[in-house]
């Protein structure tokens, strides 16, 4: 979302709260404090940076836009969830890919979030944003796989403490372009957005001592699983830190993107003839999750490889004579 200033010496905050509608300015600041905000094509974090007449300023949060004060999470009983592990607190959801986690001001409606307020009621008001009961991360629209939800307040503020401490293991799969050399590491870029576009993401290398305040610290542990022939690989991936698009910018920074991402695609792209229809979205997978329930049980579920990327294995098995 874009806005322009028209005069020079208003707060940033107060600026954006003004048209924001729905939105305190305690909720502004957050979103500017977490580089949400770029000015000028600069990611600013102070709320009192003072406004110059034709600043441009775009938010590159996803959620946010005129009239988010008049969405709310409808439910909507008609879609199904496909629930991998259940208990009086939480959910695991194993999301499918193409579905997207809460509403936003171009879709209120058919999300994760409307799903889980018609079958489970009492989240409603659960957790942080009222539109997104329960839900303590998330996944991108066309990443499939695992999502840990609350219940109950309770249960958020607790999983959410695991997050913030790094004491929830999620693991991935990614086909990707390429064989990663070595065959296992750590992927430690930092991550910040865009300078052209803030709704994306890049991976920087920060030189000792240098300094970014836009690029926020980034880890992701990664081995490779499965190789076909010299073209491609299946790479399992672990993120030590939870930036947005985390794992699609760090394959793409080592050079091997994720099949099927178009944001994060390689510089020059290939045509792969018949495998291209079998690419329709990020070939990305939360397929583990393992972390401690309220109450001190230990879960740890796993959620099996979805039909397109089985289909598109598959055709890379026959293809590369691979087992």
């Amino acid at each position: 979302m874009k806005f322009i200033a028209d005069n020079a010496g208003e707060r940033l905050d107060i600026f954006l709260v003004a048209r924001l509608e729905g939105l305190s300015r305690s909720r502004v600041q957050r979103l500017i404090e977490d580089k949400q905000v770029a000015v000028n094509g600069k990611v600013l974090e102070k709320p009192s940076y003072r406004m110059h007449a034709g600043d441009e300023v775009v938010i590159s949060a996803e959620d946010l836009a005129d009239g988010r004060g008049s969405i709310t999470v409808e439910p909507e009983a008609d879609m199904p969830l496909q629930v991998v592990y259940e208990d009086k607190n939480i959910l695991v959801i194993n999301k499918p890919a193409g579905l997207l986690v809460h509403p936003t001001a171009s879709q209120h409606r058919h999300t994760l979030a409307n799903a889980l307020v018609a079958q489970y009621p009492e989240m409603i008001g659960v957790g942080e944003d009222p539109l997104r009961p329960g839900i303590v991360h998330r996944l991108d629209k066309d990443t499939s796989g695992l999502m840990v939800v609350a219940k109950n307040q309770r249960a958020f503020l607790f999983l959410k403490d695991q997050f913030l401490h790094r004491t929830m293991a999620k693991t991935y799969l990614a086909l990707v372009e390429g064989i990663p050399e070595p065959r296992a590491g750590e992927i430690t870029f930092a991550i910040r957005p865009s300078s052209v576009n803030p709704l994306k993401k890049i991976a920087v290398r920060m030189p000792d001592g240098a300094e970014d305040r836009s690029a926020r610290a980034a880890e992701t542990q990664y081995r490779v699983k499965r190789v076909f022939g010299t073209e491609f690989a299946l790479v399992e991936a672990s993120p030590k830190t939870g930036r947005t698009h985390q794992i699609r910018v760090h394959l793409r920074a080592i050079g091997h993107a994720v099949l099927g991402d178009r944001v994060y695609h390689s510089k020059n792209p290939k045509d792969y003839g018949e495998l291209q229809a079998l690419m329709k979205r990020q070939m990305l997978h939360a397929y583990r999750l393992q972390f401690t329930a309220p109450g001190g049980k230990r879960i740890d579920v796993k959620a099996p490889i979805p039909k397109d990327m089985a289909a598109l294995i598959a055709q890379l098995r026959k293809r590369f004579n691979t087992k």
